[in-house]
């Protein structure tokens, strides 16, 4: 799920919002910091309820209003919270529910949308032409891209011809689609006397929805 399904299920369908997926969603596309953050009457120090520091953060930096970030602690707000309002333990849940984003206040930012290593090599669209059967790009031709953008940051480094001699660890995250920019991010990881190890990350901008994403490494 993005960043950009989940915002959209506040609206269309916030009942079927668990809390742990909204804890993937932010772990996968965002860096989180601790923050000691003010929730109406309470203080919450920094490591300290931090499902509840995450959430804040994601809605804020989202913009999202009241209800759509009730919605992101799914079954403790509508099942511990809703249906017991007389209770006292979810203390986060229950104050913004009195105080808004008014009484929300962090020491600072806790979470930064994740950022590609490297710097951006090569760039290009995914075409129909690179397609498989299934619609989505062909894994050999996101390595190939990959393979061009080491090629150039090694030769840059090196001042020489340089060809490729092995691939360790690629994993593919995500599919890229037709439509997408690809941007190919390389880092130089270590220079030896005949040899040069590249780290490459490959991420896309959706070309729909605008939503970044890395969606291969190697």
């Amino acid at each position: 799920m993005t960043p950009h399904t989940l915002i959209a299920n506040t609206a269309t369908a916030p009942e079927t919002i668990e809390f742990q997926d909204v804890m993937a969603v932010i772990s996968n596309y965002y860096d989180y910091i601790p923050s000691t953050f003010t929730n109406g009457d309470v203080v919450n120090e920094a490591q300290t309820n931090e499902g509840s520091c995450k959430i804040f953060a994601f809605a804020q930096l989202n913009k999202l209003d009241s209800a759509s970030t009730l919605a992101l602690f799914g079954a403790f707000y509508r099942n511990d919270v809703l249906l017991n309002p007389q209770g006292s333990d979810h203390a986060n849940i229950r104050n913004f529910m009195i105080h808004g984003w008014e009484g929300i206040t962090f020491s600072q930012p806790a979470l930064a949308e994740k950022q590609p290593k490297g710097r951006l090599t090569t760039r290009t669209i995914a075409m129909h032409a690179d397609t498989n059967a299934a619609g989505d790009i062909f894994g050999g031709w996101v390595l190939s891209q990959m393979d061009m953008a080491a090629g150039i940051s090694a030769g840059q480094r090196a001042q020489c011809r340089v060809v490729t001699v092995a691939l360790d660890g690629m994993s593919f995250i995500k599919p890229v689609h037709v439509g997408d920019i690809l941007g190919v991010y390389t880092n130089i990881v270590r220079v030896g006397r005949s040899s040069i190890d590249v780290k490459v990350e490959c991420w896309v901008r959706r070309s729909r929805i605008g939503q970044r994403e890395k969606v291969t490494e190697a």
